[in-house]
């Protein structure tokens, strides 16, 4: 199959020679993909604003014999459009950053999409849950690409609401674990255990 076009959410991107882009993206048919955008730095490209980070989009695909590429893109509705505040900038970019780093090319994480769009709403219309969130995110992607202990055999000497609270994400929705409240030390615990678990990947 020489060309595809697919659901797709936008990871990241690096320059690539004077004018085009490197373009990290997690497909819904084929998982992670690492495509080119052919003239995508120039300001008048047919791509201009249709593959910043986490734009979900619908991308048609060429796989050459050494690269692929990039023929059209249409991005859908951009979660992070009307975002001003730093802080949520600041977690849904780790978001995309961390997924990127841990899932390989060809990769395929069942149900990502959606697990991306769901994480990303709630940032975005929950100022007061952002790290609670982004944290959840995190042990679910561990959990889905096999990083995640089994927190019930407790190596890293966590306190038991802290084992419970992580088994308990696994398994659970963003919406029902939206609903827990933490104090102060608990926030802070919490993600000083989920920055370990991904320096231990």
């Amino acid at each position: 199959m020489k060309n595809l076009t697919t659901s797709c959410i936008i990871l990241g991107h690096k320059n690539l020679g004077e004018n085009d882009k490197v373009i990290f993206l997690y497909t819904e048919k084929r998982g992670k993909i690492r495509a080119i955008a052919k003239g995508a730095r120039k300001l008048t490209s047919k791509f201009t604003g249709h593959l910043e980070t986490l734009n979900p989009c619908e991308i048609e695909l060429y796989f050459g014999p050494r690269q692929t590429i990039i023929t059209e893109v249409i991005s859908k509705k951009n979660l992070l459009k009307n975002v001003k505040d730093l802080k949520t900038i600041e977690a849904t970019l780790k978001i995309a950053e961390i997924t990127n780093r841990m899932i390989f090319e060809d990769q395929i994480i069942e149900n990502l999409i959606p697990l991306m769009k769901e994480t990303l709403n709630k940032i975005t219309t929950n100022k007061e849950k952002i790290e609670l969130i982004k944290n959840t995110y995190i042990i679910k992607l561990l959990n889905k690409t096999g990083f995640a202990p089994d927190f019930k055999e407790n190596s890293l000497k966590l306190k038991k609401k802290y084992i419970n609270f992580f088994e308990y994400i696994k398994t659970h929705s963003i919406t029902e674990i939206n609903k827990i409240k933490l104090n102060t030390e608990e926030k802070t615990d919490i993600e000083n255990i989920t920055e370990q678990l991904l320096s231990n990947c």
